[in-house]
């Protein structure tokens, strides 16, 4: 997935990104990530980030979760709990959210 704007906007544990809207027509919306949890030792086991998302018909949240094998994305909208049998699967707002950390230059060591 492309970002629409050219430049995501990013501050103080919250980014801006344009993705496509939930209408029919998909219509070009504001998403907003807001960072809700960062685990102090991100290189262990465990979940590594919680993202809330605001823009679309209802709240979500993503969480980034490391195992000992991958790491593992996790969103609560329909699209991933309803596909989460498709492992390369990633819904629109974890594949906007990895696009906007890459964007902005915040790589954590869960973007993969």
């Amino acid at each position: 997935m492309k970002l629409t704007s050219p430049r995501p906007k990013s501050y103080a544990g919250h980014l801006v990104a344009e993705l496509p809207g939930p209408d029919r027509k998909r219509t070009p919306a504001e998403y907003r990530y807001h960072l809700t949890y960062r685990n102090p030792h991100p290189t262990e086991d465990g979940c590594m980030m919680v993202w809330e998302v605001l823009g679309g018909r209802l709240p979500y949240q993503i969480a980034c979760e490391r195992t000992a094998k991958a790491v593992r994305w996790h969103c609560t909208c329909a699209d991933a709990v309803y596909r989460e049998d498709e492992p390369q699967h990633r819904c629109k707002h974890v594949r906007g959210l990895i696009d906007t950390l890459d964007a902005v230059s915040v790589v954590p060591a869960c973007v993969g």
